[in-house]
């Protein structure tokens, strides 16, 4: 996978935590932030497809009303 570079800036006290906290899972810095990214992005990725899944089970007759289809 290609890679782009990002540059960040942080204060000196967060740097040093993110610097902490890759040392002790043995990663570069840069991979870190990744899996925060990647973590961060599939946390909402579920939220959202949990709510959307309520919504179809709360109102998904309706909505198949509306659409003039009936429901499976």
């Amino acid at each position: 996978m290609a890679k782009t570079q990002i540059n960040i800036r942080m204060d000196d006290e967060t740097a040093e935590m993110a610097r902490q906290a890759a040392a002790t899972r043995r990663i570069p810095v840069n991979e870190y932030v990744e899996q925060l990214i990647r973590d961060d992005n599939e946390q909402l990725r579920a939220v959202f497809m949990a709510a959307a899944q309520e919504v179809l089970d709360e109102y998904g007759d309706l909505i198949d009303e509306i659409e003039g289809e009936p429901r499976r």
